[in-house]
Protein backbone atom coordinates (compact mmCIF):
# COMPACT_ATOMS: atom_id res chain seq x y z
CA UNK A 1 0.00 0.00 0.00
CA UNK A 2 2.81 2.41 0.86
CA UNK A 3 4.57 1.46 -2.37
CA UNK A 4 1.46 2.28 -4.48
CA UNK A 5 1.07 5.64 -2.75
CA UNK A 6 4.74 6.42 -3.33
CA UNK A 7 4.50 5.59 -7.06
CA UNK A 8 1.33 7.71 -7.46
CA UNK A 9 2.95 10.68 -5.75
CA UNK A 10 6.00 10.34 -7.97
CA UNK A 11 3.77 10.28 -11.10
CA UNK A 12 1.89 13.43 -10.04
CA UNK A 13 5.09 15.34 -9.26
CA UNK A 14 6.57 14.30 -12.58
CA UNK A 15 3.48 15.43 -14.45
CA UNK A 16 3.53 18.78 -12.70
CA UNK A 17 7.13 19.18 -13.67
CA UNK A 18 6.50 18.19 -17.32
CA UNK A 19 3.25 20.01 -18.28
CA UNK A 20 4.24 23.53 -17.15
CA UNK A 21 7.35 23.17 -19.29
CA UNK A 22 5.20 21.96 -22.18
CA UNK A 23 2.79 24.89 -21.71
CA UNK A 24 5.64 27.36 -21.53
CA UNK A 25 7.26 25.79 -24.55
CA UNK A 26 4.02 26.17 -26.56
CA UNK A 27 3.03 29.66 -25.28
CA UNK A 28 3.60 32.87 -27.27
CA UNK A 29 4.92 36.21 -26.07
CA UNK A 30 6.47 39.48 -27.19
CA UNK A 31 9.99 39.66 -25.89
CA UNK A 32 10.45 43.30 -26.79
CA UNK A 33 8.25 46.01 -28.30
CA UNK A 34 10.25 49.07 -29.38
CA UNK A 35 8.68 52.04 -31.14
CA UNK A 36 10.57 54.93 -32.73
CA UNK A 37 8.41 57.96 -33.63
CA UNK A 38 9.81 60.63 -35.93
CA UNK A 39 7.80 63.86 -35.75
CA UNK A 40 7.56 66.22 -38.74
CA UNK A 41 6.87 69.95 -38.82
CA UNK A 42 3.67 69.42 -40.86
CA UNK A 43 2.08 67.47 -37.98
CA UNK A 44 2.54 64.00 -39.47
CA UNK A 45 4.90 61.41 -38.00
CA UNK A 46 6.52 58.17 -39.03
CA UNK A 47 6.46 55.12 -36.77
CA UNK A 48 8.92 52.26 -36.77
CA UNK A 49 7.75 49.37 -34.58
CA UNK A 50 10.26 46.67 -33.77
CA UNK A 51 8.44 43.63 -32.35
CA UNK A 52 10.42 40.61 -31.19
CA UNK A 53 7.75 37.95 -31.26
CA UNK A 54 8.25 34.47 -29.81
CA UNK A 55 5.91 31.84 -31.30
CA UNK A 56 7.35 29.15 -29.05
CA UNK A 57 6.87 25.67 -30.50
CA UNK A 58 3.68 26.73 -32.32
CA UNK A 59 3.61 26.80 -36.11
CA UNK A 60 2.19 30.12 -37.31
CA UNK A 61 2.12 32.12 -40.55
CA UNK A 62 2.95 35.45 -38.96
CA UNK A 63 1.36 38.21 -36.90
CA UNK A 64 -1.28 40.85 -37.43
CA UNK A 65 -1.54 44.37 -36.05
CA UNK A 66 -4.34 46.89 -36.10
CA UNK A 67 -4.57 50.53 -35.10
CA UNK A 68 -7.82 52.32 -34.22
CA UNK A 69 -8.44 55.25 -36.55
CA UNK A 70 -10.64 57.20 -34.16
CA UNK A 71 -9.73 58.64 -30.78
CA UNK A 72 -11.71 60.81 -28.43
CA UNK A 73 -10.39 64.24 -27.47
CA UNK A 74 -12.60 65.57 -24.69
CA UNK A 75 -15.99 66.12 -26.28
CA UNK A 76 -14.56 65.83 -29.79
CA UNK A 77 -13.23 63.07 -32.03
CA UNK A 78 -10.05 62.82 -34.08
CA UNK A 79 -9.74 60.54 -37.10
CA UNK A 80 -6.23 59.33 -37.90
CA UNK A 81 -4.79 58.81 -41.36
CA UNK A 82 -2.64 55.69 -41.24
CA UNK A 83 -0.56 54.48 -44.19
CA UNK A 84 1.47 51.29 -43.91
CA UNK A 85 4.82 51.63 -45.69
CA UNK A 86 6.51 48.24 -45.36
CA UNK A 87 7.51 45.28 -43.17
CA UNK A 88 10.79 43.50 -42.42
CA UNK A 89 11.03 39.99 -40.97
CA UNK A 90 14.45 39.17 -39.55
CA UNK A 91 15.92 41.96 -41.71
CA UNK A 92 14.24 40.85 -44.96
CA UNK A 93 11.19 42.27 -46.73
CA UNK A 94 8.12 40.29 -45.74
CA UNK A 95 4.77 39.76 -47.45
CA UNK A 96 1.82 41.59 -45.92
CA UNK A 97 -1.68 42.81 -46.71
CA UNK A 98 -3.61 45.81 -45.40
CA UNK A 99 -7.26 46.47 -44.79
CA UNK A 100 -8.63 49.91 -44.06
CA UNK A 101 -12.03 50.96 -42.87
CA UNK A 102 -13.60 54.04 -41.42
CA UNK A 103 -12.78 57.08 -43.58
CA UNK A 104 -10.97 55.07 -46.23
CA UNK A 105 -13.27 53.69 -48.97
CA UNK A 106 -10.64 51.32 -50.30
CA UNK A 107 -11.41 48.39 -48.06
CA UNK A 108 -14.34 47.05 -46.08
CA UNK A 109 -13.23 45.96 -42.61
CA UNK A 110 -14.27 46.52 -39.03
CA UNK A 111 -15.33 50.12 -38.62
CA UNK A 112 -12.58 52.56 -37.73
CA UNK A 113 -9.47 50.36 -37.83
CA UNK A 114 -6.39 50.00 -40.01
CA UNK A 115 -5.23 46.38 -40.28
CA UNK A 116 -1.96 44.87 -41.40
CA UNK A 117 -1.62 41.11 -41.75
CA UNK A 118 1.98 39.89 -41.99
CA UNK A 119 3.09 36.50 -43.23
CA UNK A 120 2.76 33.93 -45.98
CA UNK A 121 -0.28 31.64 -46.03
CA UNK A 122 1.83 28.93 -47.68
CA UNK A 123 4.59 28.99 -45.05
CA UNK A 124 4.73 28.58 -41.28
CA UNK A 125 7.30 29.71 -38.73
CA UNK A 126 7.98 29.13 -35.03
CA UNK A 127 10.37 30.36 -32.37
CA UNK A 128 11.59 33.96 -32.01
CA UNK A 129 11.46 36.38 -34.92
CA UNK A 130 12.09 40.09 -35.34
CA UNK A 131 9.36 42.14 -37.08
CA UNK A 132 9.74 45.81 -38.06
CA UNK A 133 6.58 47.60 -39.21
CA UNK A 134 6.80 51.00 -40.89
CA UNK A 135 3.81 53.32 -41.16
CA UNK A 136 2.94 57.00 -41.31
CA UNK A 137 0.28 58.82 -39.30
CA UNK A 138 -1.58 62.04 -40.10
CA UNK A 139 -3.88 64.14 -37.93
CA UNK A 140 -2.46 62.49 -34.81
CA UNK A 141 -1.21 65.48 -32.82
CA UNK A 142 -3.50 67.47 -30.56
CA UNK A 143 -3.53 71.25 -30.10
CA UNK A 144 -4.38 72.99 -26.84
CA UNK A 145 -4.32 76.57 -25.60
CA UNK A 146 -0.99 76.20 -23.81
CA UNK A 147 0.75 73.36 -25.67
CA UNK A 148 0.71 70.86 -28.55
CA UNK A 149 0.58 67.20 -27.64
CA UNK A 150 1.41 63.73 -28.93
CA UNK A 151 -0.84 61.36 -26.99
CA UNK A 152 -0.04 57.93 -28.39
CA UNK A 153 -0.79 54.37 -27.38
CA UNK A 154 2.55 52.75 -28.20
CA UNK A 155 1.67 49.06 -28.02
CA UNK A 156 -2.09 48.96 -28.00
CA UNK A 157 -4.10 47.20 -25.30
CA UNK A 158 -5.53 44.31 -27.30
CA UNK A 159 -2.55 41.97 -27.55
CA UNK A 160 -3.50 38.48 -26.41
CA UNK A 161 0.09 37.70 -25.40
CA UNK A 162 2.27 39.27 -22.66
CA UNK A 163 4.87 41.89 -23.54
CA UNK A 164 8.01 41.46 -21.52
CA UNK A 165 9.32 44.97 -22.19
CA UNK A 166 8.22 48.01 -24.16
CA UNK A 167 10.09 51.15 -25.13
CA UNK A 168 9.32 54.31 -27.06
CA UNK A 169 11.56 56.99 -28.51
CA UNK A 170 10.39 60.40 -29.75
CA UNK A 171 12.64 62.02 -32.39
CA UNK A 172 11.46 65.34 -33.91
CA UNK A 173 13.26 65.98 -37.21
CA UNK A 174 13.21 69.77 -36.69
CA UNK A 175 14.24 72.17 -33.94
CA UNK A 176 11.81 71.86 -31.03
CA UNK A 177 11.75 70.57 -27.48
CA UNK A 178 9.57 68.47 -25.21
CA UNK A 179 8.28 70.66 -22.39
CA UNK A 180 6.50 67.94 -20.41
CA UNK A 181 5.84 64.23 -20.60
CA UNK A 182 3.96 61.37 -18.99
CA UNK A 183 3.41 57.63 -19.45
CA UNK A 184 0.79 55.10 -18.38
CA UNK A 185 0.58 51.30 -18.28
CA UNK A 186 -2.08 48.67 -17.67
CA UNK A 187 -5.47 47.89 -19.24
CA UNK A 188 -7.65 50.47 -20.99
CA UNK A 189 -8.40 53.26 -18.50
CA UNK A 190 -5.53 52.20 -16.19
CA UNK A 191 -3.61 54.92 -14.36
CA UNK A 192 -0.55 52.85 -13.41
CA UNK A 193 2.81 54.32 -14.30
CA UNK A 194 5.12 51.33 -14.32
CA UNK A 195 7.34 53.20 -16.76
CA UNK A 196 10.11 55.83 -16.80
CA UNK A 197 11.02 58.63 -19.20
CA UNK A 198 13.95 60.91 -20.03
CA UNK A 199 13.10 64.33 -21.45
CA UNK A 200 16.46 64.91 -23.07
CA UNK A 201 15.88 62.48 -25.95
CA UNK A 202 12.55 61.36 -24.65
CA UNK A 203 13.15 57.67 -24.18
CA UNK A 204 10.41 55.92 -22.26
CA UNK A 205 10.34 52.28 -21.18
CA UNK A 206 8.33 49.96 -18.97
CA UNK A 207 9.66 48.82 -15.61
CA UNK A 208 7.42 45.72 -15.39
CA UNK A 209 6.15 43.28 -18.03
CA UNK A 210 2.77 44.01 -19.60
CA UNK A 211 0.19 41.24 -19.26
CA UNK A 212 -2.34 40.37 -21.93
CA UNK A 213 -4.63 43.32 -22.73
CA UNK A 214 -2.22 45.73 -21.09
CA UNK A 215 -0.34 48.43 -22.96
CA UNK A 216 2.03 51.38 -22.81
CA UNK A 217 0.76 54.91 -23.57
CA UNK A 218 2.91 58.04 -23.71
CA UNK A 219 2.20 61.77 -23.68
CA UNK A 220 4.70 64.33 -24.98
CA UNK A 221 4.02 68.07 -24.75
CA UNK A 222 5.53 70.69 -27.08
CA UNK A 223 5.34 74.48 -27.20
CA UNK A 224 1.98 75.80 -28.45
CA UNK A 225 1.70 76.15 -32.26
CA UNK A 226 4.62 73.80 -32.84
CA UNK A 227 2.39 71.83 -35.23
CA UNK A 228 -0.49 72.83 -37.51
CA UNK A 229 -4.02 72.50 -36.14
CA UNK A 230 -5.35 68.99 -36.43
CA UNK A 231 -8.90 68.28 -37.53
CA UNK A 232 -11.44 67.27 -34.92
CA UNK A 233 -15.16 66.57 -35.26
CA UNK A 234 -17.98 67.13 -32.83
CA UNK A 235 -19.63 63.84 -33.81
CA UNK A 236 -18.06 60.39 -33.96
CA UNK A 237 -17.09 59.25 -37.46
CA UNK A 238 -19.89 57.30 -39.07
CA UNK A 239 -22.61 59.28 -37.28
CA UNK A 240 -24.79 61.84 -39.03
CA UNK A 241 -24.53 65.48 -38.00
CA UNK A 242 -27.75 66.58 -36.25
CA UNK A 243 -27.79 69.80 -38.29
CA UNK A 244 -27.55 67.72 -41.46
CA UNK A 245 -30.37 65.50 -40.21
CA UNK A 246 -32.52 68.57 -39.55
CA UNK A 247 -31.81 70.01 -42.98
CA UNK A 248 -32.48 66.60 -44.54
CA UNK A 249 -35.78 66.34 -42.67
CA UNK A 250 -36.89 69.77 -43.86
CA UNK A 251 -35.80 68.90 -47.41
CA UNK A 252 -37.78 65.66 -47.36
CA UNK A 253 -40.90 67.48 -46.16
CA UNK A 254 -40.55 70.11 -48.89
CA UNK A 255 -39.76 67.45 -51.49
CA UNK A 256 -42.76 65.35 -50.45
CA UNK A 257 -45.14 68.33 -50.63
CA UNK A 258 -43.77 69.39 -54.01
CA UNK A 259 -43.43 65.92 -55.54
CA UNK A 260 -46.57 64.24 -54.20
CA UNK A 261 -49.00 67.16 -54.03
CA UNK A 262 -47.89 70.38 -55.74
CA UNK A 263 -46.35 68.90 -58.90
CA UNK A 264 -49.44 66.89 -59.98
CA UNK A 265 -51.67 69.94 -59.34
CA UNK A 266 -49.34 72.29 -61.25
CA UNK A 267 -49.19 69.89 -64.23
CA UNK A 268 -52.98 69.59 -64.38
CA UNK A 269 -53.46 73.39 -64.19
CA UNK A 270 -50.75 73.90 -66.81
CA UNK A 271 -52.40 71.42 -69.17
CA UNK A 272 -55.87 72.92 -68.93
CA UNK A 273 -54.49 76.43 -69.30
CA UNK A 274 -51.94 75.96 -72.06
CA UNK A 275 -52.34 72.69 -73.92
CA UNK A 276 -56.07 72.11 -74.46
CA UNK A 277 -57.02 73.24 -77.94
CA UNK A 278 -60.38 74.59 -76.82
CA UNK A 279 -58.50 77.60 -75.51
CA UNK A 280 -58.63 78.80 -79.15
CA UNK A 281 -62.41 78.53 -79.06
CA UNK A 282 -64.80 76.08 -80.78
CA UNK A 283 -63.40 74.43 -83.90
CA UNK A 284 -64.91 76.00 -87.05
CA UNK A 285 -64.96 74.60 -90.58
CA UNK A 286 -61.82 75.48 -92.52
CA UNK A 287 -62.29 75.49 -96.31
CA UNK A 288 -58.68 76.36 -97.05
CA UNK A 289 -55.53 74.36 -97.50
CA UNK A 290 -53.63 74.92 -94.25
CA UNK A 291 -50.95 77.58 -94.33
CA UNK A 292 -48.54 78.89 -91.74
CA UNK A 293 -48.16 82.42 -90.41
CA UNK A 294 -46.07 83.50 -93.44
CA UNK A 295 -48.61 82.01 -95.87
CA UNK A 296 -46.52 78.95 -96.76
CA UNK A 297 -48.50 75.77 -97.47
CA UNK A 298 -48.39 73.00 -94.89
CA UNK A 299 -48.05 69.88 -97.00
CA UNK A 300 -50.37 66.86 -96.50
CA UNK A 301 -47.74 64.68 -94.81
CA UNK A 302 -46.95 67.55 -92.43
CA UNK A 303 -50.65 68.10 -91.70
CA UNK A 304 -51.15 64.39 -91.02
CA UNK A 305 -48.07 64.30 -88.80
CA UNK A 306 -49.18 67.37 -86.84
CA UNK A 307 -52.61 65.77 -86.37
CA UNK A 308 -51.33 62.41 -85.02
CA UNK A 309 -47.83 63.46 -83.82
CA UNK A 310 -46.26 60.74 -85.99
CA UNK A 311 -45.62 59.99 -89.65
CA UNK A 312 -47.83 57.18 -90.93
CA UNK A 313 -48.29 55.21 -94.18
CA UNK A 314 -51.27 57.41 -95.12
CA UNK A 315 -48.93 60.41 -95.05
CA UNK A 316 -46.60 58.72 -97.56
CA UNK A 317 -49.55 57.84 -99.84
CA UNK A 318 -50.81 61.42 -99.51
CA UNK A 319 -47.38 62.68 -100.58
CA UNK A 320 -47.52 60.47 -103.70
CA UNK A 321 -50.87 62.04 -104.72
CA UNK A 322 -49.72 65.53 -103.77
CA UNK A 323 -46.63 65.20 -106.02
CA UNK A 324 -48.88 63.91 -108.81
CA UNK A 325 -51.28 66.87 -108.47
CA UNK A 326 -48.25 69.20 -108.56
CA UNK A 327 -47.14 67.54 -111.83
CA UNK A 328 -43.92 65.94 -110.53
CA UNK A 329 -45.11 62.40 -111.24
CA UNK A 330 -47.85 60.58 -113.14
CA UNK A 331 -49.74 57.47 -112.08
CA UNK A 332 -50.80 54.95 -114.74
CA UNK A 333 -52.93 51.88 -114.22
CA UNK A 334 -51.51 48.73 -115.81
CA UNK A 335 -52.60 45.11 -115.97
CA UNK A 336 -50.28 42.16 -115.49
CA UNK A 337 -51.30 39.05 -117.37
CA UNK A 338 -51.32 35.81 -115.39
CA UNK A 339 -51.20 32.45 -117.21
CA UNK A 340 -53.27 30.52 -114.72
CA UNK A 341 -54.74 33.25 -112.59
CA UNK A 342 -56.81 36.39 -112.81
CA UNK A 343 -55.06 39.40 -114.27
CA UNK A 344 -53.67 41.70 -111.58
CA UNK A 345 -53.77 45.49 -111.61
CA UNK A 346 -50.61 47.40 -110.86
CA UNK A 347 -49.61 51.06 -111.08
CA UNK A 348 -46.72 52.61 -112.95
CA UNK A 349 -45.33 55.76 -111.37
CA UNK A 350 -43.44 57.94 -113.87
CA UNK A 351 -41.19 60.90 -113.34
CA UNK A 352 -42.42 63.98 -115.27
CA UNK A 353 -39.69 66.50 -114.54
CA UNK A 354 -36.50 67.02 -112.61
CA UNK A 355 -37.49 68.24 -109.21
CA UNK A 356 -36.32 71.58 -107.94
CA UNK A 357 -34.63 71.04 -104.59
CA UNK A 358 -35.65 74.50 -103.45
CA UNK A 359 -39.35 73.75 -104.04
CA UNK A 360 -39.37 70.28 -102.46
CA UNK A 361 -39.05 69.35 -98.84
CA UNK A 362 -36.34 66.95 -97.73
CA UNK A 363 -38.84 64.15 -97.08
CA UNK A 364 -40.38 64.61 -100.56
CA UNK A 365 -36.91 64.34 -102.05
CA UNK A 366 -36.30 61.19 -99.96
CA UNK A 367 -39.41 59.62 -101.49
CA UNK A 368 -38.62 60.60 -105.09
CA UNK A 369 -35.00 59.45 -104.74
CA UNK A 370 -36.25 56.05 -103.59
CA UNK A 371 -38.82 55.73 -106.39
CA UNK A 372 -36.51 56.78 -109.21
CA UNK A 373 -33.17 55.51 -107.97
CA UNK A 374 -32.70 53.26 -111.03
CA UNK A 375 -34.95 54.71 -113.77
CA UNK A 376 -37.58 57.35 -114.43
CA UNK A 377 -40.46 54.96 -113.79
CA UNK A 378 -41.27 52.21 -111.35
CA UNK A 379 -44.05 49.72 -110.85
CA UNK A 380 -45.67 50.10 -107.48
CA UNK A 381 -45.38 46.37 -106.73
CA UNK A 382 -41.61 46.46 -107.27
CA UNK A 383 -40.87 48.98 -104.56
CA UNK A 384 -38.06 47.60 -102.40
CA UNK A 385 -38.84 45.76 -99.18
CA UNK A 386 -36.21 48.07 -97.67
CA UNK A 387 -38.56 51.02 -98.06
CA UNK A 388 -38.68 51.17 -94.25
CA UNK A 389 -35.24 52.80 -94.37
CA UNK A 390 -36.61 55.55 -96.61
CA UNK A 391 -39.63 55.87 -94.32
CA UNK A 392 -37.31 56.34 -91.32
CA UNK A 393 -35.45 59.11 -93.15
CA UNK A 394 -38.75 60.76 -94.10
CA UNK A 395 -39.88 60.61 -90.48
CA UNK A 396 -36.71 62.39 -89.34
CA UNK A 397 -36.97 65.03 -92.08
CA UNK A 398 -40.69 65.70 -91.51
CA UNK A 399 -40.05 66.46 -87.84
CA UNK A 400 -36.90 68.40 -88.70
CA UNK A 401 -39.10 70.60 -90.91
CA UNK A 402 -41.78 70.97 -88.24
CA UNK A 403 -39.21 71.81 -85.57
CA UNK A 404 -37.56 74.36 -87.88
CA UNK A 405 -40.92 76.02 -88.48
CA UNK A 406 -41.51 76.21 -84.74
CA UNK A 407 -44.37 73.69 -84.47
CA UNK A 408 -42.47 71.18 -82.36
CA UNK A 409 -39.67 71.45 -79.82
CA UNK A 410 -38.44 67.90 -80.45
CA UNK A 411 -39.47 64.65 -82.04
CA UNK A 412 -42.48 63.39 -80.00
CA UNK A 413 -40.87 59.96 -79.70
CA UNK A 414 -38.19 61.53 -77.49
CA UNK A 415 -40.70 63.35 -75.28
CA UNK A 416 -42.91 60.26 -75.06
CA UNK A 417 -39.93 58.24 -73.87
CA UNK A 418 -39.17 60.77 -71.11
CA UNK A 419 -42.80 60.83 -69.99
CA UNK A 420 -43.00 57.03 -69.83
CA UNK A 421 -39.73 56.94 -67.86
CA UNK A 422 -41.10 59.57 -65.46
CA UNK A 423 -44.30 57.58 -65.13
CA UNK A 424 -42.37 54.44 -64.14
CA UNK A 425 -40.25 56.36 -61.61
CA UNK A 426 -43.37 57.94 -60.11
CA UNK A 427 -45.05 54.56 -59.65
CA UNK A 428 -41.87 53.15 -58.07
CA UNK A 429 -41.91 56.09 -55.63
CA UNK A 430 -45.63 55.45 -54.89
CA UNK A 431 -46.67 58.76 -56.43
CA UNK A 432 -49.60 57.20 -58.25
CA UNK A 433 -51.31 60.51 -59.03
CA UNK A 434 -48.23 61.87 -60.82
CA UNK A 435 -47.70 58.50 -62.50
CA UNK A 436 -51.20 58.49 -64.00
CA UNK A 437 -50.84 62.13 -65.10
CA UNK A 438 -47.55 61.41 -66.88
CA UNK A 439 -49.07 58.30 -68.45
CA UNK A 440 -51.95 60.44 -69.74
CA UNK A 441 -49.53 63.12 -70.94
CA UNK A 442 -47.56 60.49 -72.88
CA UNK A 443 -50.77 59.96 -74.89
CA UNK A 444 -51.98 63.54 -75.29
CA UNK A 445 -48.78 65.60 -75.22
CA UNK A 446 -46.50 65.41 -78.21
CA UNK A 447 -43.94 68.18 -77.97
CA UNK A 448 -45.98 70.70 -79.99
CA UNK A 449 -45.42 74.36 -79.31
CA UNK A 450 -48.19 76.93 -78.86
CA UNK A 451 -47.88 77.78 -82.58
CA UNK A 452 -48.09 74.07 -83.41
CA UNK A 453 -51.25 73.73 -81.30
CA UNK A 454 -52.84 76.62 -83.20
CA UNK A 455 -51.99 74.99 -86.55
CA UNK A 456 -53.44 71.71 -85.29
CA UNK A 457 -56.63 73.59 -84.35
CA UNK A 458 -56.86 74.87 -87.94
CA UNK A 459 -56.27 71.32 -89.23
CA UNK A 460 -59.17 70.15 -87.04
CA UNK A 461 -61.27 72.74 -88.89
CA UNK A 462 -60.15 71.25 -92.21
CA UNK A 463 -61.15 67.79 -90.95
CA UNK A 464 -64.66 69.18 -90.29
CA UNK A 465 -64.83 70.23 -93.93
CA UNK A 466 -63.46 66.93 -95.23
CA UNK A 467 -66.00 64.85 -93.34
CA UNK A 468 -68.88 67.18 -94.24
CA UNK A 469 -67.93 67.85 -97.86
CA UNK A 470 -71.48 66.95 -98.94
CA UNK A 471 -72.61 70.42 -97.86
CA UNK A 472 -72.59 73.42 -100.22
CA UNK A 473 -72.08 71.49 -103.45
CA UNK A 474 -72.36 74.65 -105.54
CA UNK A 475 -69.32 76.22 -103.93
CA UNK A 476 -67.34 73.03 -104.29
CA UNK A 477 -68.23 72.65 -107.96
CA UNK A 478 -67.10 76.20 -108.61
CA UNK A 479 -63.88 75.66 -106.68
CA UNK A 480 -63.04 72.21 -108.08
CA UNK A 481 -59.32 72.95 -108.41
CA UNK A 482 -59.18 73.71 -104.70
CA UNK A 483 -61.26 70.64 -103.91
CA UNK A 484 -58.89 68.49 -105.99
CA UNK A 485 -55.97 69.79 -103.97
CA UNK A 486 -57.79 68.50 -100.91
CA UNK A 487 -57.45 64.85 -101.99
CA UNK A 488 -53.97 64.36 -100.39
CA UNK A 489 -55.20 66.01 -97.17
CA UNK A 490 -58.21 63.70 -97.09
CA UNK A 491 -55.81 60.76 -97.38
CA UNK A 492 -53.44 62.04 -94.68
CA UNK A 493 -56.26 62.96 -92.27
CA UNK A 494 -58.22 59.72 -92.73
CA UNK A 495 -61.33 60.96 -94.59
CA UNK A 496 -60.56 59.83 -98.14
CA UNK A 497 -63.47 57.37 -98.50
CA UNK A 498 -66.01 59.97 -97.39
CA UNK A 499 -64.37 62.65 -99.50
CA UNK A 500 -64.33 60.54 -102.69
CA UNK A 501 -68.00 59.61 -102.29
CA UNK A 502 -68.98 63.27 -102.17
CA UNK A 503 -66.54 64.31 -104.90
CA UNK A 504 -68.25 61.79 -107.19
CA UNK A 505 -71.54 63.61 -106.60
CA UNK A 506 -69.97 66.98 -107.34
CA UNK A 507 -68.06 65.83 -110.45
CA UNK A 508 -69.22 62.39 -111.65
CA UNK A 509 -66.96 62.40 -114.70
CA UNK A 510 -63.88 63.62 -112.82
CA UNK A 511 -60.71 62.35 -114.48
CA UNK A 512 -57.50 63.98 -113.23
CA UNK A 513 -54.73 64.79 -115.68
CA UNK A 514 -52.16 63.04 -113.51
CA UNK A 515 -53.92 59.66 -113.68
CA UNK A 516 -54.14 57.34 -116.71
CA UNK A 517 -56.21 54.16 -116.69
CA UNK A 518 -59.08 52.20 -118.19
CA UNK A 519 -60.92 52.15 -114.89
CA UNK A 520 -62.83 55.21 -113.72
CA UNK A 521 -60.82 57.20 -111.21
CA UNK A 522 -63.38 56.79 -108.43
CA UNK A 523 -63.18 53.02 -108.76
CA UNK A 524 -59.40 52.88 -109.27
CA UNK A 525 -58.66 55.26 -106.42
CA UNK A 526 -59.84 52.86 -103.72
CA UNK A 527 -57.60 50.12 -105.06
CA UNK A 528 -54.67 52.53 -105.40
CA UNK A 529 -54.94 53.67 -101.78
CA UNK A 530 -54.98 50.14 -100.40
CA UNK A 531 -52.21 48.91 -102.74
CA UNK A 532 -49.89 51.76 -101.82
CA UNK A 533 -50.67 51.35 -98.14
CA UNK A 534 -49.71 47.70 -98.23
CA UNK A 535 -46.59 48.36 -100.35
CA UNK A 536 -44.86 50.99 -98.23
CA UNK A 537 -43.15 49.01 -95.45
CA UNK A 538 -42.49 51.16 -92.39
CA UNK A 539 -40.66 48.60 -90.21
CA UNK A 540 -37.86 46.14 -90.90
CA UNK A 541 -39.01 42.62 -91.86
CA UNK A 542 -38.66 39.89 -89.25
CA UNK A 543 -35.55 37.69 -89.29
CA UNK A 544 -35.81 34.47 -91.29
CA UNK A 545 -36.92 31.42 -89.33
CA UNK A 546 -34.70 28.36 -89.12
CA UNK A 547 -37.67 26.13 -89.96
CA UNK A 548 -38.94 25.15 -93.41
CA UNK A 549 -37.40 26.96 -96.40
CA UNK A 550 -35.86 29.61 -94.20
CA UNK A 551 -33.27 27.24 -92.68
CA UNK A 552 -29.91 26.17 -94.08
CA UNK A 553 -26.59 24.73 -92.96
CA UNK A 554 -24.39 27.48 -91.64
CA UNK A 555 -27.35 29.78 -91.01
CA UNK A 556 -28.48 31.43 -87.79
CA UNK A 557 -26.28 32.64 -84.94
CA UNK A 558 -23.09 31.09 -83.66
CA UNK A 559 -21.10 28.89 -86.00
CA UNK A 560 -17.44 29.51 -86.78
CA UNK A 561 -14.96 26.63 -86.55
CA UNK A 562 -11.91 25.36 -84.76
CA UNK A 563 -8.85 23.15 -84.92
CA UNK A 564 -5.64 22.26 -83.15
CA UNK A 565 -2.78 24.68 -82.53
Amino acid sequence: MKLKFFLFTLFVLGSLAFFPQKILADSESIKSFRSKITLHKDGTFNVEENIQYDFGANSRHGIFRYIPLTSRVGNYYRTLKVSFLGVLLDGENEKYSTNYSGDSPRFAGEAGKAYIKIGNANKTISGEHDYIIYYKVGNGIGNFSDHDELYWNITGNDWQVPIESAKAQILPDFDTQIIKSACYTGPVGGKEQKCRSSETLFDIFTTDPLLTNEGLTIVAGFPVKTFPLSKIDKNPPGTINPVFMYVLFIFLIIFSVVFYIALPIVLIVWYFKNKRKNRFGPVTVNFDIPKDEINEIIRPAEAGTIDTAKLEKDDVVATIFDLAIRKYIKIKEIEKKKAFAKDKKDYLISKLKNYDKDKLTLYEKDLLDELFSESNEIELSSISKNFYKTFSGMDDHVFLSLIKRGYYKKNPKTQRGFLIAGCIVSFLMFNFMLGFILLLFSRVLNGRTAIGDEIDWKIDGLKLFLKSVDRNYKWQAEQLAIVEDMIPYAIALGYIDKFMEQLKIIKPDYKPSWYVGNTAFYIASTNMFSTMNSTFATVAPSSASGFSSGGFSGGGGGGGGGGSW
